[in-house]
């Protein structure tokens, strides 16, 4: 039986401002910033979420993640498209394994 109770705490006008700006940066980056905007995103995400009154925190960075999505960009291109499920899996896989309990120090006041 689930149990647990999930917790997100964001607001509407900070995922605003969120989506603003990594929308730009992927606009001027033409779309090569994807792996440093996916990772302020999650933070953000799990920055706001807690499990049982634990805080999540997201440990993922751009550069980690920079290999993954090349791979997934070549495999989609090259696939015409099939690669796609799994590269989202990828990413969520991704995501993931970088998502971790905050300890001292993780979480900003």
């Amino acid at each position: 039986m689930a149990y647990g109770k999930f917790e997100f705490n964001g607001s509407g006008l900070g995922f605003f401002w969120l989506f603003i700006w990594t929308t730009v940066l992927s606009i001027v980056t033409l779309g090569l910033s994807f792996p440093w905007t996916a990772s302020a995103t999650m933070r953000w995400v799990m920055g706001n979420t807690t499990i049982d009154g634990k805080q999540l925190c997201f440990k993922g960075t751009g550069m980690g993640f920079f290999g993954n999505w090349l791979l997934i960009i070549i495999l989609t291109f090259v696939t015409i498209g099939i690669y796609t499920p799994w590269g989202a899996c990828r990413i969520t896989r991704w995501a993931i394994n970088n998502t971790y309990y905050a300890e001292a120090g993780d979480v900003e006041a």
